[in-house]
């Protein structure tokens, strides 16, 4: 009999109405429960519907209970899963995993995972390499039937398959909330009763400013234990959440190929070599399952102390890749992994120095460089030459960073300018998640290589470590640095309380800003103590700039008089041209133009009775410097920003002071 299928139907058998898996809304309120009866109930209806079928499973899309159903009833049938990443996939990359997949022969699930190409690798693991980490990983953290597990990543990810596979082995249960939210993380933690879950960096960082919401909850709160890893850990990061919460974090290590956890910091250290553990970083001791050595280039294996690469071996490890990439030397899977171990406690330890592949890991995401770096090149016509490499970033772990070579004869602060533009008002050939957000520029000269002329990605890491510039900083005059505000940015809260100050009443709720953010530019201008002194939002598209806000803190709403009767479109061009408008003389002050003047663009604004202006700014002169209020030096930074990259500058304003004026005859 199936081991998996065995083990279920024991479970339904020995205490059927005990729930396995528990679906929750945003807010941690269940909102379905399935027994083990249930679960066996519908794995056999599935299995019924698998039998005869070879072709493999691509899945997406499904409810979070669903996946997992599917994914057991699949492999209980002996079919293939292939899942698919509902957000980052896109047709051709659905295309091609469909294809690469075909070739599965009697694997339990193929994930693919970003390598050194352009396209994604697919692992070929068995159902015995799913079963021996998840027994291990239970074991390791000491999981039993009244534990319950919480998601927090995504179901196609290989932590999740094998934690939840972990939890069904010890007999627990599963909470399911929608997605991760780092405002109800606590709150879902706690309704759901959840006593253990998994973490990747990003996550540890978000709840580093959610000591509010912990201790609203803390009362009902029943984790015992954090297991973290799955992309590069901070030990600081982990230092502080355990003293801002008290809940012990045990680092792993592992990767897809492995099935998961190869390593893990054992749970049964004494305090003091735990502390150790934590503050050294360490990825922990091998796994029952695992044999892992550090080898160098020739494969000889190294003794304590001695770096070069982890190497693994064992009845975890897949198969290889679909397609048979190369991934193995003499029977050890290359992790491309460098670090070393140290004997401590009379176990061998294992810790990280950095990575010989060039994979970069974004908040346990794996992203190809090289899929970037042919991205980048279409997206800026300036750029000759990209290498995209791994960014430490206190956040995710890693961000991801480009070096950039600009083609002969291009002005580099205008391509750089211009990269940074288009990057931030988004592009259909990168994702949000894999646009760079550090950059740099060498000569070509400069870049370091080897005698064969390849670009030595990890040494131009090194090179260029603490020389990046961030993609959202744009300019720096001496009140003010003026910084983009994406929906991920830390000003994004100020930036949304700024936006309704000064735009009453046309205000925005958080989701509708957070989408705003998403589809302009807010260009912030930032003082000296990191207040937000006043921003613009613009649209960048085919060499031009249309701005359609401009905010500053020291302005003061006044209330719209009524008004009753709306004037012609003749009438109020009149009124703008005669000097009569207050918001329309701070824009031809500093030489724009009316074009048109559009009435009903913005009904609710009562104080311009809906009228919309159109302006057009002329050229500004290289080297002008900024001066006045800030929502002048907003103005000239923008024009700044249009000279370097060859822009035209349109505003789209109201006539602010239209309501008052006609309202006093």
């Amino acid at each position: 009999m199936n081991p998996l299928y065995k083990h279920i139907s024991t479970l339904a058998r020995e205490d059927g109405k005990r729930p396995v898996l528990i679906e929750c809304d945003e807010s941690g309120v269940i909102v379905r429960e399935i027994s083990r009866k249930e679960s066996l109930q519908q794995i056999d209806a599935k299995i019924a519907g698998l039998r005869g079928g070879k072709e493999p499973l691509l899945i997406e899309g499904e409810s979070r209970a669903e996946f997992l159903i599917t994914c057991w009833a699949a492999w209980c049938a002996g079919r293939t899963v292939v899942p698919l990443d509902g957000k980052r996939d896109t047709a051709e990359t659905r295309e091609y995993k469909a294809r690469a997949a075909s070739t599965a022969d009697g694997e339990a699930l193929i994930l693919f995972t970003s390598g050194t190409t352009a396209r994604p690798k697919g692992a070929r693991l068995t159902l015995d390499n799913l079963l021996v980490n998840a027994r291990d990983i239970a074991a390791w953290l000491r999981m039993v039937p009244e534990d319950r597990f919480l998601v927090q990543l995504p179901l196609h990810h290989i932590n999740s398959t094998t934690f939840c596979l972990a939890a069904l082995l010890a007999g627990g249960s599963i909470a399911l909330p929608p997605r991760y939210s780092a405002s109800h993380f606590w709150e879902i933690a706690a309704a759901t009763e959840a006593t253990i879950t998994s973490l990747v960096q990003t996550i540890v960082f978000d709840q580093l400013i959610r000591t509010a919401e912990f201790e609203a909850v803390k009362s009902s709160l029943k984790l015992t234990r954090i297991q973290i890893g799955s992309a590069p850990v901070v030990a600081s990061a982990v230092q502080e959440f355990m003293r801002a919460f008290s809940i012990p974090l045990y680092q792993g290590y592992g990767q897809t190929e492995t099935a998961l956890r190869v390593t893990g910091v054992p749970m049964d250290l004494p305090a003091d070599v735990y502390e150790t553990m934590v503050a050294e970083n360490s990825i922990g001791a091998p796994m029952p399952w695992a044999e892992v050595e550090i080898a160098d280039a020739k494969g000889n294996v190294l003794g304590e102390g001695g770096e070069g690469e982890l190497v693994v071996r064992g009845p975890a490890v897949m198969r290889g890749y679909v397609g048979n990439e190369e991934a193995f030397r003499d029977g050890w899977f290359l992790t491309g992994d460098i670090g070393y171990w140290k004997r401590i406690e009379g176990r061998r330890f294992f810790f990280l120095k950095g990575r010989s592949k060039e994979i970069i890991i974004k908040g346990g995401v794996n992203i190809s460089p090289v899929a970037i770096e042919n991205a980048l090149k279409n997206v800026s016509k300036d750029v000759e030459q990209a290498y995209v490499v791994g960014v430490e970033d206190v956040r995710y772990g890693e961000e991801v960073g480009a070096v950039l070579v600009w083609k002969d004869g291009v002005e580099p602060q205008s391509a750089m300018h211009k990269l940074k533009l288009k990057l931030l008002a988004g592009t259909s050939h990168l994702s949000a998640y894999e646009t760079p957000q550090y950059l740099a520029a060498l000569r070509a000269e400069d870049l370091p290589a080897t005698s064969t002329g390849k670009v030595q990605r990890t040494v131009l890491r090194t090179l260029l470590e603490g020389k990046f510039e961030p993609l959202h900083e744009m300019l720096h005059g001496n009140e003010f640095r003026f910084t983009a505000i994406p929906p991920q940015s830390p000003l994004a809260g100020a930036s949304h309380a700024l936006h309704n100050h000064c735009w009453q009443p046309l205000t925005k709720t958080a989701a509708e800003y957070k989408k705003y953010l998403g589809e302009y530019v807010t260009l912030g201008a930032v003082d000296k103590n990191g207040t937000l002194a006043g921003q613009i939002s613009f649209s960048y598209k085919n060499d031009k700039i249309t701005c359609v806000s401009i905010c500053s803190a020291a302005y003061k709403p006044k209330s719209a008089p009524g008004v009753a009767e709306i004037p012609d479109t003749e009438t109020v061009k009149k009124y703008l041209l005669g000097g009569l408008d207050p918001v329309m003389n701070f824009h031809s002050k500093l030489g724009a133009e009316l074009v048109e003047v559009t009435p009903g663009g913005r009904p609710e604004d009562k104080s311009s009775l809906g009228y919309t202006m159109l302006l057009h700014y002329p050229p500004i002169i290289k080297g002008v410097t900024f001066y006045g209020p800030v929502s002048n030096q907003l103005i000239q930074a923008v024009r700044i920003l249009a000279h370097d990259v060859g822009a035209e500058v349109y505003a789209i304003s109201r006539p602010g002071g239209l309501a008052a004026y006609l309202s006093k005859g």
